[in-house]
């Protein structure tokens, strides 16, 4: 056996036990290690959004900037194409159409370069570069004339007008293009390192997995050494007390047949010697009495004769004596008859129900006296302590089981008291045992008490390993 195996029970439970804080610091880490995902992968779709929205705003910008050109373009054309038809109106409706988008295009711009903008002074530039060039445009339409600076080929302020104009969109495109770029990169770069923290997280909280999955194996092994340890304490507990109760029983069993065996050698010692000094006695006494006749005196008469009757009185006892060590109506007429006679002595003290077989049960000898010490026992019991009035006694056989029961209307008990005096009814219980029988005991506090026995009924002599035990070393 190892040495681990030779340690008490709770030892060894204790020492196969794992400690408590690992599991406690997995299962906090585990949630750190979950919330920290949760935080991260919140931050992450954050970063995306905003880089999305960015991104979203910097093409309106764009479209804003190139929505502007494209108004003013079409303001140009069709006022060249006005002047050139000579003065057709159709053309001037991608002019007013024009004119109508460029106001809400610098306010919205207005917004997308607030003051203090680094591209505010280049936005006030532009703004002030369109307001010149839709005047100029204006002035056209009044003319009426196609004046030199929208003229094909030709230099003027017109055409300076709408270079810089090209040159400051092209500016205001070209910084926000490096301001998206800039934020695409810082974009990338924290989503970069957001995934790299959110790999780890993830890395760390399979480690957590694995290690919790491998602190339940754990667990699950030592469960189920503790349970193997459990189940061989208890086999070998088990066992001691089967072994302790086979002793105790087989011990129970030689005592009483001790006993029984004591109090027929006592019978027959009593009838034998006893019986024969008391009656020799006796007869000797009358002879004296016959012998001196008239020649005594009237005291020595009366003391023979008181002497004959002590004699007497002393057989008697001497015949009750053994009747209650072996009852000879028990070995000469049977279990059913010894019952009636006692049965016959309680009809004075109680209301009796009897209910016996008409012909007697042949079963062993030693069934017999236990049935019969049960009934005396049970009657001893009922006499002392139940006070009872009507008093029921039944024997019969029901198939190959006898079935005895004793009830009375007396007091009754409490069948579960710890104060309660059992060695009565366990020498009862024990006689059954002995059987391989049943010994019930039903009883409550005013409501009487009732003892049933049931045992198989033996044919022949019971095997000696039923009844005769030898003694308990």
């Amino acid at each position: 056996m190892p040495p681990s195996d030779r340690l008490p029970l709770r030892q060894q439970i204790t020492r196969l036990l794992p400690h408590k804080l690992w599991s406690y610091l997995l299962v906090t880490t585990g949630c750190l290690a979950v919330i920290s995902l949760l935080a991260f992968g919140r931050l992450h779709s954050e970063f995306g959004i905003e880089a999305m929205r960015s991104t979203q705003d910097y093409k309106a910008r764009l479209d804003r900037i190139d929505a502007l050109l494209v108004a003013v373009l079409n303001a140009e054309t069709g006022v060249r194409g006005y002047l050139v038809s000579g003065r057709n109106p159709v053309y001037l409706d991608s002019y007013e159409l024009s004119e109508k988008e460029v106001g809400p295009l610098l306010e919205k711009m207005s917004q997308d370069f607030p003051e203090g903008s680094p591209d505010r002074a280049e936005f006030e530039m532009l703004r002030g570069l369109v307001a010149l060039k839709r005047s100029l445009l204006d002035e056209s339409i009044r003319l009426g004339q196609p004046p030199p600076l929208i003229s094909q080929g030709a230099g003027g302020p017109g055409k300076a007008y709408m270079d810089q104009i090209r040159t400051s969109i092209d500016a205001l495109r070209a910084r926000l293009e490096e301001r998206n770029h800039q934020v695409v990169e810082e974009s990338v770069r924290r989503l970069s390192s957001i995934q790299r923290t959110v790999t780890a997280l993830a890395a760390g909280a399979l480690g957590l997995i694995i290690a919790l999955f491998a602190v339940q194996q754990r667990q699950a092994a030592l469960r189920a050494r503790i349970a193997e340890l459990l189940k061989h304490e208890n086999d070998v507990l088990e066992s001691t007390v089967v072994q302790r109760t086979r002793e105790l029983s087989d011990l129970a069993s030689y005592l009483t047949d001790s006993r029984e065996a004591e109090k027929a050698r006592l019978a027959r010692e009593m009838h034998d010697e006893l019986g024969a000094l008391l009656t020799a006695a006796k007869m000797d006494a009358s002879w004296l009495l016959r012998s001196l006749g008239a020649n005594s005196s009237p005291d020595i008469q009366a003391r023979f004769r008181r002497l004959i009757d002590t004699i007497g009185s002393g057989i008697t006892i001497k015949r009750r004596i053994i009747d209650d060590l072996r009852p000879p109506l028990l070995q000469g007429l049977g279990l059913v008859e010894a019952l009636r006679a006692v049965s016959d002595d309680l009809r004075h003290e109680y209301e009796l129900k009897l209910n016996l077989p008409d012909k007697d049960i042949h079963c062993p000898e030693q069934q017999a006296l236990a049935v019969f010490r049960i009934v005396q026992e049970a009657i001893t019991n009922i006499r002392k302590y139940a006070n009872a009035h009507h008093l029921e006694l039944g024997l019969e056989v029901k198939g190959s089981d006898i079935h005895l029961w004793i009830a009375d209307d007396g007091d009754g008990f409490d069948v579960a008291s710890p104060t309660l005096n059992r060695h009565g009814l366990a020498g009862m219980k024990h006689r059954v045992q002995m059987f391989e029988g049943n010994f019930s005991l039903i009883s409550a506090p005013g409501k009487g008490t009732r003892i049933d026995a049931r045992m198989p009924l033996l044919d022949g002599p019971p095997p000696p390993e039923s009844v005769h035990h030898q003694p308990v070393a």
